[in-house]
């Protein structure tokens, strides 16, 4: 067997989907931005072709609408789609945490604290890309001991919905920010206290209530100001 080469450079497709991937979940390129890829291959210093497949890649994510001779669109989301994206949030988050709670309690606690940890050092100094990693991190904290690897898969896929949602609609509100770090510590709580009840009732309200954050936004077709971020 032809041994290969362990640390092998990623291929200018990867490059480019890893690179355009990065700038929508974080509001780099916003909702209703038209990408050319022209002008994305300039940038990138690379061809067409494999910015073309990036955009196909993306696009099997939802992220993009490919449009014949016209290009690669981000497409604000519908409110319907958000309300469906959070019902589904709150079925995987849910049931994740049950299993996780069910199968290894001390993980999945451990995995929690970390980041909520963090979350509790900004009182004093708000970071909004910072906080949405953190954000992520928790609730991606689910699936950590929950034993179904397809369930974290299903997650995943869906994810990059959930960071670019977040990164284009975030409140300014300050109030809300010490809201969602309550309702954060609620659920911390609930799994030290091996409350599921209490944990998913929290996580249920939780979504419901960023849902509600999203479809106003949506409702006017302008994302809030990237640097006033709350969730």
């Amino acid at each position: 067997m032809t041994a290969l080469p362990l640390d092998r450079p990623k291929s200018l497709t990867a490059r480019a989907f890893d690179r355009l991937l990065h700038s929508i979940v974080h509001g780099e390129i916003a909702y209703g931005t038209m990408l050319s890829e022209k002008a994305v291959a300039e940038t990138f210093g690379t061809s067409k072709t494999p910015i073309r497949e990036a955009f196909f890649q993306l696009q099997s994510l939802g992220l993009v609408e490919i449009q014949p001779q016209r290009g690669c669109y981000v497409p604000f989301p519908t409110i319907d789609k958000v309300r469906e994206l959070c019902e589904l949030r709150i079925e995987l988050e849910s049931y994740a945490l049950g299993l996780s709670m069910e199968r290894g309690q001390a993980r999945l606690l451990e995995a929690l604290s970390s980041p909520f940890a963090e979350m509790e050092k900004m009182r004093d100094g708000y970071q909004r890309e910072t906080y949405h990693t953190l954000d992520q991190d928790f609730h991606k904290a689910f699936f950590v001991a929950c034993g179904n690897s397809l369930l974290a898969e299903v997650y995943g896929s869906v994810d990059p919905r959930i960071q670019a949602l977040r990164a284009n609609f975030s409140s300014p509100n300050e109030q809300l920010f010490e809201v969602s770090r309550n309702e954060h510590a609620a659920i911390v709580q609930a799994v030290a206290d091996r409350n599921l009840e209490s944990a998913t009732a929290t996580i249920r309200d939780h979504i419901n209530r960023v849902r509600d954050i999203y479809s106003e936004g949506i409702e006017t077709r302008k994302p809030l100001d990237p640097t006033l971020a709350h969730l």
